[in-house]
């Protein structure tokens, strides 16, 4: 199969993001400050009963539309990222001591039975697709570790640097195990990207200087390889994925693999530390790794090139309970560039917890997702052949309820009711094929996967 040519000059980044309504009863942003983080409910206020679905114009009100088309013979993968976006355990379990939340007296835990079933109905169903392949532009946990906000002790002391440390730690090792037994009990092999959450969450800077912030900033590379040893390791502590960065902070955090005969996945790490900050951004090393891998794809005649990365490239797209994150330099920006003159196909993003399409420079950035805990868990079904493509949103119109929350490390948890009664419904679909000059064409597209102009 032949690659399309060099590309042209990169776009003009747009600047703009287009938000969609809040959902009530008030939830948490993904990204919210500290302080703002899953605010409790107010008691004196009545609290919706949790089967009244939460919604308001999001991503789970959107209409069905017709299914994609099915490709005979054609390699099949999941993308879902921010799923979970949430820390989900059972701190009770293997013998582990409990701990007891003073103000409500209640044995603190991060799940329950309803988030178990929400989570098999909704794992079963990915798994339901004739694939093994599921992947994952970041966000897996909440991440938020290194605080006690309920003062519970679940993770020790933190009061210190080194206790708060110590207290992720211990996190890390409940919640990223937890995460990835759940795909790998179904046989699923997952292919996951660093988002903002492994990094302790945004923001890593205050106007005020805190405690927390400046733990969060200076350990970020910390975060990091915890992150690796958890999910990116195998039983035997080897790396998964041997075609890395030789050199850079994302040696272990970037990574190129063959999914199949048609289809090459390049995983990029989009968040690196300078100076005394954390920036929206991929390091030189890796920068000229990823061209390299990109050139060898050309050679190679690979039918199919997808990136994926934590945050889209422009903030032309809808975003839902989101902090809004976006590649410094967007689509003027060197991995722009690089992507563009490499051949790219596809850019896989997070972050934004809702689903829109661009088509700019011959690539294609789908930036999707979804928040599990709000009943609004959503995929992308893949299919591709040497000579074409197809994806296919599901979503997914779950019930929750705010009455209790689960336990996590910062204020409340998410809410303590949550359902998926039904099957998923296609909500927006894409066929792209071939060009004689090697370039994507846009074949058919419907709903919210219909790109852009």
């Amino acid at each position: 199969m032949t690659r399309r040519r060099l590309g042209p000059a990169v776009a003009v980044l747009t600047a703009s993001a287009l938000g969609c309504s809040t959902a009530t009863p008030p939830a948490p942003s993904a990204g919210a400050t500290p302080a703002g983080e899953h605010p409790a409910a107010t008691p004196d206020v009545p609290q919706p009963d949790w089967r009244v679905p939460q919604g308001g114009h999001g991503p789970r009100d959107r209409p069905a539309v017709a299914p994609a088309p099915e490709l005979t013979g054609a390699y099949r993968f999941v993308s879902a990222p921010d799923f979970l976006n949430q820390d989900v355990a059972d701190l009770t379990a293997g013998g582990r001591r409990t701990y007891v939340v003073a103000a409500t007296g209640e044995v603190a835990n991060s799940t329950n039975a309803d988030y178990e079933a929400a989570l098999d109905h909704v794992i079963d169903e990915m798994a339901g697709h004739g694939t093994d392949d599921v992947l994952v532009a970041g966000d897996l946990v909440e991440g938020r570790w290194g605080r006690d906000d309920s003062r519970t002790g679940v993770f020790g002391p933190v009061r210190t640097p080194a206790q708060r440390l110590r207290a992720y730690r211990r996190a890390a090792a409940v919640y990223y195990p937890a995460w990835l037994q759940r795909f790998t009990d179904r046989g699923l092999t997952t292919y996951t990207a660093v988002g903002d959450h492994e990094v302790g969450d945004d923001p890593w800077r205050s106007r005020r200087r805190t405690a927390w912030v400046d733990f969060k900033r200076r350990h970020v590379p910390e975060f990091k390889r915890l992150y690796v040893d958890h999910v990116l390791r195998n039983a035997r502590g080897r790396h998964r994925f041997p075609q890395r960065p030789r050199r850079g902070p994302a040696r272990h955090t970037a990574y190129a693999v063959r999914l199949d005969r048609d289809v090459l996945l390049v995983t990029i790490d989009v968040f690196e530390r300078r100076g005394n900050d954390l920036h929206v951004s991929v390091d030189a090393e890796q920068l000229r790794w990823l061209r390299r891998v990109l050139r060898q794809a050309r050679r190679d005649e690979v039918p199919w090139v997808v990136v994926q990365g934590h945050v889209p490239m422009t903030g032309d797209v809808r975003t839902r309970n989101s902090s809004s994150l976006i590649y410094e330099g967007g689509m003027r920006s060197e991995l722009w560039r690089a992507m563009v003159e490499g051949g790219v196909d596809v850019y896989l993003s997070g972050e934004v917890h809702d689903q829109t399409v661009h088509q700019r420079d011959g690539v294609l950035q789908v930036s999707h997702g979804s928040l599990f805990y709000r009943g609004e868990a959503s995929y992308v079904v893949g299919q591709a052949t040497a000579d074409e493509l197809v994806l296919e949103n599901h979503q997914f119109r779950g019930e929750v309820g705010f009455d209790d929350r689960l336990w996590t490390t910062s204020t409340q948890g998410a809410p303590g009711h949550l359902s998926y009664p039904d099957a998923s419904v296609v909500t927006g679909t894409l066929v792209a094929s071939r060009t004689r000059d090697g370039g994507l064409r846009v074949t058919d597209a419907a709903g919210v996967l219909a790109p852009r102009d």
